[in-house]
């Protein structure tokens, strides 16, 4: 585990009580099945969880503890309904303690609520940190999954925030992926064609700088890419809309009920976000006809609005 002892929990959430034994760690993995495997692979998490106490690796070591932090609150966020009851053969039952009475409802609705806001930004923290040294951790990373983002037009946390107000979320961008990878594979092949498609994705796994026209290309292409997934995916996603950005909410039905955009937000996100692929779309279909002067005109279908295709260009 990333923490094995409360002294360890405690240096980086100082509220937790000092009487505390083994209750809060228990839910250490849990936290990290939940929160730290899905961005990071389990197969990392368990190297940071069993680092050898002689010598260990220091990249390892500078790694888990940028995640410590976001870990710390995750912890607090998955123990939070269980520490003030027990089962017992009487059922469940509430504990008591001198000197302490159950915390005010909605005072456990702001403790929850701010653990969760607390570690996904931290979480964030770690990543972009993580992203900034990958060179580092080149053997940790090397998967089949990491190794196929690099053929993706947009392939990082920071390249999606340039087109849409995610404030370079990571965990944003690994829940959006899926659907990057099908408006490509669907919408950006029907405008530049299989083979062109793949020679900028060839390109971008070489590793190698791309060329002036693959550069012109791709500023062309990306920000349709970007709004047309937010478009579509925004709707699956639990998000909620702060004043600067979106933000994904964390697997938590009570905190993501609260917190969460209401469905006609994001339906008018979601046109908004459509309505900005188009324009980026036209622009891209006269760049691709001077491109290729014999082929059929490109297409671009705009939309009223009320989301309904209204005439081509």
């Amino acid at each position: 585990m990333l923490f094995n002892t409360v002294e360890e929990l405690r240096a980086c959430l100082s509220t937790v009580h000092k009487n505390n034994s083994g209750s809060l760690l228990s839910y250490v993995p849990t936290a990290e099945t939940l929160h730290l495997v899905p961005v990071l692979g389990e197969g990392l998490v368990a190297q940071l969880g069993n680092l050898p106490a002689v010598d260990p690796p220091a990249h390892l070591v500078a790694l888990r503890e940028k995640l410590r932090p976001a870990l710390a609150y995750y912890v607090v966020l998955e123990a939070a309904p269980f520490l003030a009851t027990t089962v017992s053969d009487s059922g469940v039952t509430e504990q008591t303690a001198g000197g302490a009475v159950p915390t005010r409802q909605w005072s456990y609705n702001n403790l929850v609520e701010a653990a969760a806001s607390t570690a996904d930004k931290l979480l964030d923290v770690a990543l972009a940190w993580l992203d900034q040294h990958a060179a580092a951790y080149a053997q940790e990373l090397d998967s089949t999954e990491y190794r196929s983002r690099k053929r993706l037009l947009i392939a990082s946390a920071d390249e999606l925030g340039q087109y849409v107000a995610t404030a370079g979320s990571r965990r944003f961008f690994l829940a959006l992926l899926p659907t990057l990878r099908r408006v490509e594979d669907f919408d950006i092949e029907d405008l530049l064609g299989e083979e062109l498609l793949e020679e900028l994705r060839e390109g971008l796994a070489s590793g190698e700088a791309p060329s002036a026209e693959a550069r012109q290309l791709l500023k062309l292409v990306r920000p349709v890419l970007a709004h047309r997934a937010i478009a579509q995916g925004v709707l699956s996603l639990s998000v909620a809309l702060t004043g600067t950005s979106l933000r994904l909410l964390s697997d938590n039905e009570a905190v993501r009920e609260r917190q969460a955009a209401s469905p006609e937000a994001l339906s008018a996100l979601s046109q908004q976000a459509y309505g900005h692929a188009d324009r980026y779309q036209a622009k891209l279909a006269a760049y691709l006809d001077q491109l290729r002067p014999t082929a059929a005109p490109v297409a671009a279908e705009l939309y009223d609005n009320s989301g309904k295709a209204s005439f081509w260009v």
